[in-house]
C-alpha cells in the first residue's frame, strides 16, 4: 500500500501571526538599542571634552594662562564674519597634536580672509559630538563660557574665554573645579562661522540655562532685538546639546559631568562665573550648620 505523505505549510494566518510577533519583540527592543548608541555617543563625546580638557592643561602649564577666547582689535564682538576672530581652539591645536594645521592658518590676517578658507573649512572630529545632525562639518559642537548671562563677548566678562583677556589660574578664585570652561552647543547653518570663528560659533554664556534649544534663535532674536533696540549681532546664546534630557559640561578642573536639562539656572550662572565668590547651590547644606551644633549638644 503507497502511503501518501503530506507537508504541513503555514497558512497565511500563521505566516501573519509569526510577522506580528517579530514585529513585537523587534518593537520592545528598538528603544534599547537606540539608548545602547546613544549611551555609546555620549562617552564618545565625553572623551571629546576630556582631550580639549588636556590640552587646555597643557597649555596654561606652558604660558601661565589660558587660551583667550577671541582676539580682535575692538570689542564687542559681533557675529558677522568681519574682523580678525581668531579663537581659543586655535591657540590649542598643537596641544592637540594637530600642528599641522595649526601651521596652515596665517595669522597675520582674518580668520575670514581668503588665506585661512581652506583650514576654516576643515572638520576636525575631535570638535563633532557623534550625536550631532543637520551641523555643518565645519562647525563646532564645543564652546568656550565667557559670562554668566545672556551679554556680548568682550573684554569685562565674568567667564574663562573673553575678548583679548586672558585668564589665569589666580583669576579662577571660585576654584577650578567650580568654574564652567567649556559645554556642547547647537548652531544653524545659516550663522555658523566656524570653529575657527571667536563668535558664538565658539563661545557661548549660561544666560538661557541649558538646551534652551536655540537653534533659530538668531531669526527669533531680530525680531525681539530690533523692538528692543539692541543688536542682534551682538547675541551669543547659551548651551544645548542633541543629547537627550541633558548637556555635557566640562569644568576647570576636569570633570566632565551630564548635567539635565531641568538644572537650576541660577546655579548654572554660578558656575560660569569664575570669581563671584559665591558657594554653589548645589554644594550648601539644607540645615544650618549651627543649628545642627546646637541640636547635637543638647
Amino acid at each position: 500500500m503507497i502511503r501518501i505523505r503530506r507537508s504541513h505549510a503555514f497558512t497565511l494566518v500563521e505566516l501573519l501571526v509569526v510577522i506580528a510577533i517579530i514585529g513585537v519583540i523587534v518593537g520592545l527592543l528598538l528603544p534599547s538599542v537606540q539608548a545602547v548608541r546613544e549611551t555609546a555617543r555620549r562617552s564618545a563625546c565625553e572623551s571629546n571634552l576630556i582631550r580639549l580638557s588636556l590640552a587646555i592643561t597643557s597649555y596654561q602649564d606652558h604660558h601661565l594662562y589660558y587660551p583667550v577666547g577671541t582676539l580682535n582689535p575692538t570689542g564687542p564682538i559681533r557675529n558677522e564674519p568681519d574682523g580678525y576672530h581668531h579663537n581659543w581652539i586655535e591657540a590649542l591645536l598643537e596641544n592637540l597634536d594637530r600642528t599641522v594645521i595649526a601651521d596652515a592658518i596665517d595669522s597675520d590676517v582674518s580668520v575670514y580672509a581668503p588665506e585661512n578658507k581652506d583650514v576654516r573649512g576643515l572638520r576636525m572630529d575631535l570638535l563633532f559630538c557623534p550625536s550631532a545632525t543637520a551641523v555643518e562639518p565645519y562647525t563646532s559642537c564645543y564652546a568656550g563660557i565667557h559670562h554668566s548671562s545672556e551679554t556680548p563677548i568682550d573684554s569685562d566678562n565674568n567667564g574663562v574665554f573673553m575678548l583679548n583677556t586672558p585668564t589665569t589660574q589666580d583669576d579662577v578664585t571660585d576654584g577650578l573645579s567650580y568654574t564652567l570652561f567649556l559645554g556642547e552647543k547647537l548652531s544653524h547653518p545659516s550663522d555658523d562661522l566656524g570653529w575657527l570663528s571667536g563668535t558664538r560659533s565658539t563661545i557661548r554664556n549660561a544666560g538661557g540655562g541649558l538646551n534652551a534649544r536655540d537653534v533659530n534663535m538668531q531669526a527669533k532674536f531680530d525680531l525681539s532685538g530690533v523692538a528692543q533696540g539692541v543688536d542682534p549681532a551682538l547675541y551669543v546664546g547659551s548651551l544645548a546639546s542633541h543629547h537627550p534630557e541633558g548637556v555635557h559640561l566640562l569644568t576647570g578642573g576636569g570633570e566632565v559631568t551630564f548635567r539635565a536639562t531641568s538644572i537650576d539656572n541660577f546655579l548654572l550662572q554660578q558656575l560660569a562665573n569664575k570669581s563671584d565668590g559665591e558657594i554653589p547651590n548645589e554644594l550648601k547644606s539644607e540645615v544650618d550648620p549651627i543649628d545642627a551644633v546646637s541640636t547635637d549638644t543638647k
